[in-house]
């Protein structure tokens, strides 16, 4: 049984600056791809409940790129060439597992996953068997799911379970090449809500969750919950949810997803987000904390939701909290290129920040010495994405006064305590870590995170939906709309 494993993941920010490039996509391809052992991926959950069944897995391609704006034309005809070069490669499979954000958006192609699976299927024929798996965040679309004949996700947020999504992707497609039919039904709503609030232990999700599932229909396979990213704006958005089953009873999986995504629709008041404190507020609570170090969480410059993450808006507020020691992530290649030249020791003066996206704040001129300075790749401790291999590219730290400003040329992943150890800043001798995260940090900082705080900044990945303008989003759309 041979059994083609494929991924192809970017989250698309249609608010952001910056859009996707070739360059800014890891690629493996072949054998390479598969070599994501001690990863928690998806890929590596195919490939164990796999290599566990005996199969021959086949890796074709993964392509991996950090969440910004939509892929340029050029990125997404990389992606698709890369993948239709690897299905080719693989010659005759028995069937296919490919994994996906779900929220991938190009110049072109507002679904570009749906174009992606549709083009895989047309590559392998209406008789393989083709599941797929998707982030919790997706925008699940019935492009995406008449084509394939099985689908799981997340089930978590933050996220902690790609590997177990993986597995039962895995699971899946086993149990289709041994005769089961699965079915797939997809419910929509008009609704849109700010990640802060889309927590599966303790938000009203796990509540529905819990209560779904005590009703749900013995041949359930998997239920998927898709409150989908709100920075998002291309036709047919909308929460979703998916119920695979199996059997032929596409219209009890239908009916369950459709019972399913009322609970949500009917629990959408709870979603509302109202616990975030301007920065100066925010930073004063953190002083007054005993809880150390003390997150601050600036998730409207949140990379991984697809910001720039230069925004220099916490500079001043931190600096203010002396003698307090503070830990501020700011993107900006030139700061880094002038302090890595400067060197370790050098007292330099910079303005820093808003150099990708400066329609949030303006640059704040910081002076200070440089403590460190380097480069290179380090990996993720954390709970979510655990052993996956990063890179801020070339990164300094400047000390202005009680501020560790860690300026790098891509994206440090503040969110996991890895990307300040790289730096040199272990996160224990901190007093407040500001994390450009909305909720990755959590069970990455398991002390620190329950006492977390919420700035209200401006930024593309704002919990503020209303400060962002839709035109292509199908309306009416809670919470725009009142219905």
């Amino acid at each position: 049984m041979r059994v083609a494993v494929a991924s192809v993941v970017q989250e698309s920010n249609t608010f952001a600056a910056a859009k996707c490039r070739p360059e800014d996509f890891d690629w493996a391809e072949g054998e390479a791809a598969g070599a994501v052992r001690g990863v928690n991926s998806e890929t590596a959950g195919v490939l164990e409940v796999l290599e566990e069944a005996g199969a021959e897995a086949v890796p074709l391609l993964r392509a991996w790129a950090m969440p910004s704006g939509p892929l340029t034309a050029e990125a997404f005809g990389a992606v698709r060439e890369a993948l239709a070069a690897g299905t080719a490669r693989a010659g005759r499979c028995d069937g296919m597992v490919l994994s996906l954000h779900g929220a991938m958006a190009a110049d072109g192609f507002p679904d570009a996953d749906g174009q992606l699976i549709s083009e895989v299927r047309r590559a392998l024929g209406p008789e393989t068997p083709l599941v797929i798996s998707l982030d919790l965040h997706a925008n699940l679309t019935r492009r995406m799911v008449e084509p394939v004949d099985g689908l799981s996700a997340f089930h978590t947020d933050p996220h902690v379970d790609m590997a177990e999504a993986g597995k039962r992707a895995a699971r899946m497609l086993l149990e289709i090449l041994g005769g089961a039919v699965l079915s797939i039904g997809l419910a929509k709503r008009p609704m849109l809500v700010p990640a802060e609030t889309m927590n599966t232990e303790t938000g009203p999700l796990a509540a529905v969750r819990a209560e779904a599932l005590a009703e749900a229909p013995p041949d359930l396979v998997d239920l998927c919950l898709f409150p989908v990213q709100p920075w998002l704006d291309v036709p047919e958005l909308g929460l979703g949810v998916a119920a695979v089953v199996r059997g032929g009873g596409r219209r009890g999986a239908q009916a369950f997803a459709e019972r399913t995504a009322d609970r949500i629709w009917a629990r959408r008041g709870e979603f509302v987000m109202r616990n975030f404190l301007p920065p100066g507020q925010a930073v004063s609570v953190a002083a007054a904390s005993r809880v150390r170090p003390f997150l601050l969480a600036q998730s409207a410059d949140a990379p991984t939701a697809g910001a720039a993450g230069d925004s220099p808006a916490m500079i001043e507020p931190l600096r203010r909290a002396a003698p307090l020691v503070s830990y501020l992530t700011v993107v900006d290649p030139a700061a880094a290129a002038r302090c890595s030249q400067a060197g370790e020791g050098a007292e330099v003066t910079l303005r820093a920040g808003a150099g990708i996206d400066g329609r949030w704040h303006p640059p704040v001129e910081v002076a200070g010495r440089v403590l460190r300075a380097g480069a290179g790749s380090y990996r993720l401790e954390g709970a979510g994405f655990h052993g996956m291999k990063v890179s801020m590219g070339r990164f300094a730290v400047l000390a202005a006064d009680n501020l560790r400003l860690l300026v790098s040329e891509r994206p440090a992943w503040s969110s996991d305590p890895a990307a300040f150890r790289f730096a040199g800043l272990p996160p224990e001798e901190a007093d407040i870590i500001v994390v450009k995260s909305c909720s990755d940090f959590r069970p990455n900082f398991p002390d620190s995170s329950p006492h977390a705080v919420t700035v209200d900044t401006p930024g593309a990945a704002s919990p503020r939906l209303e400060r962002l303008t839709f035109r292509n989003a199908p309306r009416p759309l809670w919470p725009f709309d009142q219905f």
